[in-house]
């Protein structure tokens, strides 16, 4: 490789190679170049042009692809410089210094006009960055039929190698930067990557940076004067140019989120006019936007290592770490559907709801149920947010499933990059199984030792059935009251808000139900000792009955908070009188933590840890992979040694590669994300809202949860506790007009169930309770 040498000719010798060369004649000024030299010639008459001499080291392919680049530009109108021909007719020039050393020297039109960087933020507004997306637009449209051989090169700066430049350099960062540059690259890798084999390629400037791009007036600008510098031109793909402008534009803007995409709305949809953009390009142009901004930093992250007191370079890379911190707040879906209605794109909304919701009936069963008077269909889900085939979003508050966030990016990242290698069964060693298993098992208690993976928390629940009655030699099971366990035969068997619901058969012989631990609404009221005895004492009195008849207990099943028998949280103390009464009796203790493990509680890991209890089996579903089919049964070696009967137990998807993948992904997230802690901070917020409305609205009569898993019960009269099921279906329905999605559980369907992704935040807080609040006034007149 040739060493880089920069010129270092001094004005006299310039001089006389431009009367020798251009009989051009003059005087001289320096201007900034960071390894060529630059000059402005201003020649006797007053005419300017810009000199540069490249250093050593530049290809004289490229610089001919810059002049050629040029002059096709200027041919085509647009504001761009170009070379001026030598007596030769050549539009570079090799001059040598005294060391007889070479250089490319090339004069080029001045353009008039201000920099766009010397222009105050505050001066900018919404003609400027029109007319600067129409610009660029412009430029791209020029240069689509624009080829030549230098442009095809390797070059850090083009953002088609955003993302390995990023993951080489990243490591030089410290860990919160590292993580906030994560994020975005998790992003790229999962919603931009699967997408580059649809962009368009072409020839792009590649750097419409604030010191490249000329404007009409620092004071009140409105108009893109000219564009210069293309040294950094590559052949790429065409929305990259587009996204590059943007990160620049935003760049240094102290403003919210709202600000933010005004600006990326007006400078995309002007760009969009002149040159259309494509569905697939609109997609990925935030995550491209935001892969410019990566990639910046860490480049600079390498300069700084290298020159670790030049405070120059820290000053100038914070505009784009903070940039990157305002738009981390953004959702990208919700980028992507404003600027579609900005760009004026149709969106392609699949198949009419009425169509879907008739092929279902006739063809899915008539049972497979639906939300809402008029269903929704949706299409996407990022963080809290569902959304609509329209783009409208609609935040979640009920969907426990994707629990640390629909289309969470890591989680999506590693069931894609385990899918792409290997899915297979269990019959056969992989790391993914044991890594898994030994990373959930460290958040159990330690005699919980041994990991059973499954498919579903119906599943789960079964199985931990067959455990206990292997374990026991018996299968009678206590369950409580308004419980629900899963949708196969044994788990409706062991659910009495299924088996005493509609078209419910009543308990089985070996089920027995005991009664339902509710503070408020139950035979026993409020949180203390007493009542958490009393309610045990109906469990003993079941295992009484049990012995009485002959029989043992089996097993004892309990959700560790009660969910659709109305969001319940239990008397301190129920569960350790229970568990000591089933094991005095001979039987286990299993915690179904289906619906409430993985964080939600926000104190403890899983909610069982509430009560300060060690069941004999867990059963965990739904969060588990965050909306991927996994469950699990932890239990003790001595109940798994039990289920050692002779009879082989295998489960073709439990526990398979891509699964365990998944999982350990959540496990990652809730831990670096800190989601424990924040369902705590955000949940006890929420709750302090929602009591501060309980009392100015007498329909609120009881508010309860723990974490992120909040009941609000509504009555009709707070003594009588009659149960206000109309106003509560009316809610519903009026929080999806506000584009909430909530629902109802208990017996009378009269509480509000608050179990949203875990990414839910304090502003989702404050949106849920300014609509609840309307719809508590619309009420109460």
């Amino acid at each position: 490789m040739t060493a880089q040498i920069t010129p270092s000719f001094s004005d006299d010798e310039l001089v006389d190679i431009l009367a020798e060369h251009y009989n051009l004649a003059g005087t001289l000024k320096k201007l900034p170049g960071y390894c060529d030299q630059n000059l402005r010639l201003t020649t006797t008459d007053n005419v300017h042009y810009i000199v540069k001499v490249a250093n050593s080291a530049e290809p004289r392919l490229e610089l001919e692809m810059q002049n050629a680049a040029m002059a096709h530009l200027t041919l085509k109108k647009c504001a761009v410089p170009h070379a001026l021909v030598n007596k030769n007719a050549q539009t570079i020039t090799t001059i040598k210094n005294s060391q007889q050393q070479a250089f490319c020297l090339r004069v080029l039109t001045y353009l008039p006009g201000d920099f766009y960087v010397d222009a105050n933020s505050l001066s900018h507004n919404p003609e400027l960055w029109s007319d600067l997306g129409q610009f660029m637009g412009n430029i791209d449209l020029a240069l689509a039929d624009f080829e030549h051989p230098g442009a095809y090169r390797y070059l850090d700066w083009d953002l088609a190698q955003g993302y390995r430049v990023c993951m080489s350099k990243k490591s030089l960062l410290n860990s919160q930067q590292t993580s906030l540059v994560e994020h975005f690259l998790t992003l790229y890798q999962t919603q931009t990557l699967p997408l580059l084999g649809q962009l368009p390629q072409g020839v792009i400037h590649n750097d419409a940076n604030d010191y490249n791009l000329l404007i009409n007036n620092v004071n009140a600008p409105t108009k893109i004067l000219g564009l210069i510098d293309f040294g950094d031109m590559v052949h790429s793909h065409i929305i990259n140019e587009l996204a590059i402008t943007c990160a620049y534009a935003l760049m240094g803007k102290k403003a919210d989120k709202q600000d933010l995409l005004s600006v990326l709305k007006a400078m995309v949809a002007s760009y969009h006019q002149a040159r259309p953009l494509s569905d697939a390009e609109l997609e990925v142009l935030y995550s491209l936007i935001t892969l410019r901004l990566c990639t910046s930093v860490c480049n600079a992250a390498l300069a700084i290592s290298q020159q670790p007191d030049n405070e120059y370079l820290l000053v100038s890379v914070k505009p784009a770490w903070q940039l990157l911190e305002q738009l981390k707040v953004l959702n990208p879906y919700a980028v992507l559907c404003q600027l579609r209605q900005a760009c004026t794109m149709s969106v392609d909304s699949g198949q009419a709801k009425d169509n879907i919701i008739n092929y279902r009936k006739k063809h899915l069963g008539k049972t497979l149920s639906l939300s809402y008077e008029t269903p929704l269909k949706m299409v996407r889900g990022q963080g809290a947010y569902l959304f609509d085939e329209q783009g409208t979003p609609y935040l979640d508050m009920v969907n426990n499933v994707c629990h640390v966030g629909h289309c969470h990016p890591k989680v999506v990242a590693a069931g894609q990059q385990q899918l792409a290698k290997l899915n297979t069964n269990t019959r056969y060693l992989h790391d993914n199984i044991v890594n898994y298993a030994e990373k959930l098992l460290a958040t159990m208690p330690e005699q919980l030792s041994v990991c059973m993976l499954v498919n579903s928390g119906s599943e789960a629940n079964e199985l931990a059935f067959r455990l206990a009655r292997c374990h026991t030699k018996s299968k009678e099971l206590i369950v409580v009251d308004g419980a629900y366990h899963g949708n196969t035969n044994a788990c409706i068997e062991a659910s009495p808000y299924k088996f005493n619901g509609p078209g419910g058969e009543g308990a089985q012989p070996h089920v027995h139900t005991v009664t339902l631990p509710d503070p408020y609404r139950g035979e026993f009221l409020g949180d203390n000792p007493d009542t958490a005895i009393a309610y045990a004492d109906s469990v003993q009195k079941t295992i009484v009955q049990l012995q009485q008849s002959g029989k043992k207990v089996g097993a004892f099943i309990c959700e560790s908070l009660q969910g659709v028998a109305g969001q319940i949280i239990m008397p301190a103390g129920y569960l350790p009188a229970v568990y000591s009464h089933v094991r005095d009796a001979g039987g286990v203790c299993i915690a179904d933590e289906v619906q409430v493990g993985f964080g939600r509680v926000g104190s403890h890991m899983w909610a069982f840890e509430t009560q300060n209890v060690v069941p004999d089996i867990v059963t965990l579903g739904k969060p588990i992979g965050n909306g991927h089919p996994m469950a699990a049964v932890i239990t003790t070696q001595a109940i798994a040694d039990s289920f050692v009967t002779g009879m082989e137990y295998f489960n073709t998807f439990g526990g398979n590669p891509v699964s365990c993948a998944i999982g350990m992904a959540v496990l990652d997230v809730i831990e670096d994300e800190n989601l424990i802690a924040h369902a705590k901070k955000t949940g006890n917020y929420l709750q302090d809202k929602l009591r501060k409305l309980q009392d100015k609205y007498h329909l609120i009569g009881d508010v309860r949860g723990l974490g992120l898993f909040i009941g609000v019960e509504l009555v009709e009269d707070r003594n009588t506790k009659s149960p206000a099921t109309e106003q509560t279906s009316w809610l519903v329905e009026f929080f999806k007009q506000h584009q909430i999605l909530l629902s109802t559980e208990g017996r009378f369907y009269n509480i509000l169930k608050i179990k949203p992704p875990m990414a839910f935040n304090i502003n989702d807080a404050d949106k849920f309770i300014h609509v609840l609040e309307l719809g508590l006034k619309a009420l109460s007149q």
